[in-house]
């Protein structure tokens, strides 16, 4: 019989409560090599923290704990009423120490968030712990907390776009999108999109209030900021600025594989579907990079949309690996 078939719910909650035997605790190591079993012992973890109140659950400490208990760990291991010892608090700290040993080349990180990427041409609608409805665009990643996100602060890292619909709790916990220039979106139930790239960040709101915490490039002075529906917030190497909408939807129009062009040059095209596809365009001179163009393009696939532009403007392209080459 496998591991497999042997690991269940029902042993899991028993060595969460520290009552699990030797025999148990082996095998529940061997099962966590499986990467494919590491990411279910997290949601029975978090569902047995919740089930039981009287433990307060403190990812850092516990993870010191580990730490700093490592090299005691088979001695730990040889009695069980030894572990009993140390009470309830350090039998989780044990149980993540299983993991630390099977996975410790993940890093802390690894332990404390989750992580949820998309690849090249990939859309992926994710559910977060308290319900909230999130869509990742190509090419892009969000982290959250492993533990207790509904009942702190609940706070996303962002790497990408993505599509946001946040749900309201009970007890008006804050939710907050962070990225890694500095911009900090902090709502209470509400609709909106974050865009964050390399050179440029937006924040277009379809529904209810944010708040932005941003960097100003111009005076490098903190600043804060209250987006109403319609509202566009542009920030980039240059500056910033603040565009009002007519129409919000089209600002996520990339949900349905749709792609907006108005007056756009083939320069800015062309980062766009680098950004999408991780397709490289070159141009046979400025000219040609600076014409523009305007519609909506429905494209899954790369290639598809590099077709519709050539047949609009009439142009050539070749293709090799990952660039496009475009000439007339």
């Amino acid at each position: 019989m496998t591991n497999e078939n042997v690991i269940n719910k029902a042993i899991l909650v028993n060595h969460f409560s520290g009552n699990a035997t030797p025999l148990q605790r082996k095998l529940i190591e061997e099962w966590l090599a499986d990467p494919d079993n590491v990411e279910y012992y997290y949601e029975c973890l978090n569902e047995w923290e919740n089930n039981n109140a009287q433990f307060i659950a403190n990812d850092t400490l516990a993870l010191k704990k580990v730490i700093a208990t490592k090299n005691k760990e088979e001695k730990i291991k040889q009695s069980e009423s030894t572990i009993r010892m140390f009470g309830r608090r350090f039998a989780v700290a044990a149980t993540i120490l299983l993991v630390v040993g099977v996975s410790l080349f993940l890093g802390k990180d690894a332990i404390i968030y989750k992580s949820i990427e998309t690849t090249y041409g990939e859309i992926k609608q994710v559910t977060l712990p308290d319900g909230s409805i999130v869509t990742l665009n190509a090419n892009s990643e969000i982290r959250f907390s492993r533990f207790n996100f509904s009942t702190k602060t609940r706070e996303v890292m962002l790497n990408g776009e993505a599509d946001f619909s946040v749900v309201h709790t009970k007890s008006n916990q804050r939710f907050v999108v962070m990225t890694n220039n500095n911009l900090a979106v902090t709502v209470l139930g509400t609709q909106f999109s974050v865009y964050n790239r390399l050179k440029k960040s937006e924040v277009v709101l379809r529904k209810g209030k944010v708040e932005l915490s941003y960097t100003s490039v111009n005076s490098n002075q903190n600043k804060l900021l209250v987006l109403k529906p319609g509202d566009k917030f542009i920030k980039n190497d240059r500056g910033t600025d603040e565009v009002h909408l007519l129409n919000t939807e089209e600002a996520v129009a990339w949900k349905n594989h749709d792609f907006l062009f108005e007056g756009t040059s083939l320069a800015q095209v062309a980062n766009t579907i680098n950004e999408s596809f991780g397709i490289k365009l070159i141009f046979q001179n400025e000219d040609l990079a600076n014409r523009k163009i305007s519609g909506t393009f429905h494209a899954e696939k790369a290639d598809e949309l590099i077709d519709a532009i050539a047949q609009l403007l009439d142009v050539n392209y070749k293709k090799r690996s990952n660039i496009i080459y475009f000439f007339e």
